[in-house]
């Protein structure tokens, strides 16, 4: 599609391929305000995985923390904890990933 000056100062810059002023324009800016919208939500995406994954990571310190006596309250074996220490941050549960506190 070739774009072309239009007649007028006060009209568009451009010639849509209808001839109609501005025909181009108004399809480019979807377009753009679309690409702009989803980059936007892929961006918060990433944004509440990564707040998850340092919550997580924060909740297996303090899990670490625990004195035996509260470990047995809670289930929980020293052996479980250490496995669970030593996961990396960006390994989360796939049941938590989800869910938003």
């Amino acid at each position: 599609m070739l774009k072309q000056p239009c007649h007028t100062l006060n009209a568009c810059h451009t010639v849509g391929t209808n001839g109609t002023c501005g025909a181009s324009f108004s399809r480019d800016h979807k377009i753009f305000a679309s690409s702009t919208k989803e980059a936007t939500t892929f961006f918060s995406r990433v944004l509440g995985l990564i707040v998850k994954a340092f919550e997580i990571r924060e909740e297996r310190r303090s899990l670490a923390g625990l004195t035996p006596q509260q470990l047995e309250d809670i289930g929980v074996n020293q052996e479980q904890v250490r496995q669970e220490s030593l996961r990396a941050y960006w390994d989360l549960p796939t049941d938590r990933l989800g869910q938003s506190q």
